[in-house]
């Protein structure tokens, strides 16, 4: 009894969690998206559709071809349209009502998306690798199993929207780092830029003062930016001398 219990428990427990991550992730990504593309197409249809377009193409592709084959142009137009967001910062640093109201559920909901985005990549391109198997009646791959580049470029996005993130907040200072960091990708550069992300969302240098501050949003920017980074530090796939291998 005390065997079943314990199997119960290890591999129970873990479908029932993840079955809820998808069940919430779902309608969360596709709200919060709805919410995104509303606001940025009342500036413009043209505009909004630059916007919204190509994430949505490329989790579109990574659902039908596998994110390991898509296109590295793609790649790139989808990262450059995440940076469009910075529209929330002129908004955010120029509302008269200061950092409450419409601004502030609207960078809320940014960080919302920002976070399910990579997830949603995830979730797309391991559907896709069950799908080349029909037979297998599995819902989840193992690590092992997947397409380590698929993996990596997941990691990417992450990387990208947290930088954006604290390029919305106007944290400079983290911005640099993150990009010095994209370019060494190495662990310990990761875990510099993780640290920096917690400090700047809480205090900055005034001068040779260091400054407390409590600002919402840039507190919850920090920490989304911080657990991103925190997955380069644990991933083998960040170091660059790791070349990524294909799974099934």
């Amino acid at each position: 009894m005390a065997d079943g219990l314990h199997k119960l428990i290890d591999e129970g427990v873990p479908e029932v969690v993840d079955r809820l991550g998808r069940w919430l992730l779902y309608p969360v990504f596709w709200l919060t998206t709805a919410i995104l593309a509303l606001w940025f197409l009342r500036t413009g249809l043209v505009y909004g559709a630059l916007v919204i377009g190509p994430p949505l193409v490329l989790l579109l592709s990574a659902r039908f071809h596998g994110l390991g084959r898509v296109s590295t142009a793609l790649l790139v137009i989808a990262g450059l349209a995440a940076l469009v967001p910075t529209f929330f910062l002129g908004k955010y640093k120029g509302a008269e009502d200061g950092h409450t109201g419409l601004i502030l559920v609207g960078f809320l909901v940014f960080l919302i998306w920002g976070a399910a985005y990579p997830a949603m990549l995830d979730k797309f391109d391991e559907r896709f690798q069950l799908s080349r198997h029909p037979a297998d009646p599995r819902r989840k791959l193992a690590k092992e199993e997947r397409n380590e580049l698929a993996l990596l470029r997941v990691l990417l996005v992450k990387i990208v929207m947290a930088t954006v993130a604290m390029l919305v907040v106007d944290a400079t200072v983290v911005v640099i780092l993150s990009l010095i960091a994209l370019l060494l990708r190495n662990h310990w550069s990761a875990a510099v830029v993780g640290v920096a992300c917690l400090v700047e969302s809480v205090a900055e240098l005034d001068g040779l003062n260091l400054v407390f501050r409590f600002d919402p949003m840039e507190i919850a920017a920090g920490l989304l930016a911080a657990l991103m980074w925190w997955d380069a530090v644990k991933n083998p796939l960040w170091d660059r001398r790791v070349r990524p291998g294909v799974g099934r």
